[in-house]
């Protein structure tokens, strides 16, 4: 069975959480970790991931790695490296010695394959070369996509207007799995947010740690503490039809704390 591991904690406990989940770091060439950085804005609004599990993020993998570096594309309301300097997390690249990458100026690769809405994108370069891709998305509600989870913190990596994809979000974030999907996805759900998500919602505290190798059963799971019904929600279904995971409640284990034991619901 596909593993997720729930930890409840006040600091975000990584090390607990992959420990949970039977993950043990290897050696890798690059190490790449694509954050939620989607706005300007502090993690403590829920809008952004807690540096906190940044700064725990790099120091499991930096010593594994002959280069680690942390990503993100620009965004809406603001460029990355924007993004990146106003939440803090420039300061926590610089403390630790790792540089950041703007995806929107990264080399960008032409990519091949059966997709559906991005058939004329390229994919940066950075985002393809990973041999460990490591994904920290917030747990978040969302105007367009009813939750902001795993899977929708992809869509960050695309290097153009994000806002061209909209009329076909659901096959651009299957898209993007499809063509690489994350090897490890740790979910920051220590400020989550509920509304007008994913940036001018309300934050809610849920002091929470979700870890997993399979990105789609981390939403599945992550949507049932949120007291969201995964059906309703559409690149879930579509990435469970297409493959990207395991959907199936019954087989996926949750493993430290239990759904009953930390669900508390979203407003959507």
């Amino acid at each position: 069975m596909v593993k997720v591991s729930v930890v409840r904690c006040e600091r975000p406990d990584v090390k607990g959480a992959l420990e949970l989940i039977d993950f043990t770091p290897g050696d890798y060439d690059l190490v790449a970790v694509k954050p939620n950085l989607c706005a300007p804005l502090p993690y403590y609004t829920g809008a952004t991931t807690d540096l906190r599990m940044l700064e725990e993020v790099i120091k499991i993998f930096k010593p594994c790695a002959e280069e680690l570096v942390v990503m993100e594309g620009n965004g809406f309301t603001a460029t990355a490296d924007e993004a990146a300097e106003k939440t803090g997390v420039l300061d926590v690249c610089s403390y630790f010695d790792v540089p950041f990458v703007n995806l929107s100026k990264d080399i960008a690769i032409p990519v091949k394959g059966e997709l559906k809405a991005l058939r004329d994108a390229r994919i940066p370069r950075t985002y393809l070369k990973a041999d460990l891709l490591v994904n920290l998305p917030v747990m978040k509600t969302h105007t367009l996509t009813t939750v902001s989870l795993g899977m929708k913190n992809l869509l960050g990596i695309l290097p153009g207007r994000k806002s061209t994809y909209h009329s076909r979000l659901s096959d651009a974030i299957c898209d993007i799995a499809r063509i690489r999907k994350p090897d490890l996805t740790i979910m920051d759900a220590i400020i989550g947010m509920e509304g007008e998500g994913p940036i001018s919602g309300s934050p809610k505290k849920m002091g929470l740690v979700l870890a997993s190798e399979d990105i789609l059963a981390l939403d599945i799971t992550a949507c049932q503490i949120m007291r969201v019904n995964p059906v309703h929600v559409d690149h879930l279904q579509k990435a469970a039809y297409y493959g990207l995971g395991e959907s199936n409640p019954a087989k996926i284990e949750v493993v430290g704390e239990q759904i009953p034991d930390v669900w508390d619901r979203f407003i959507v």
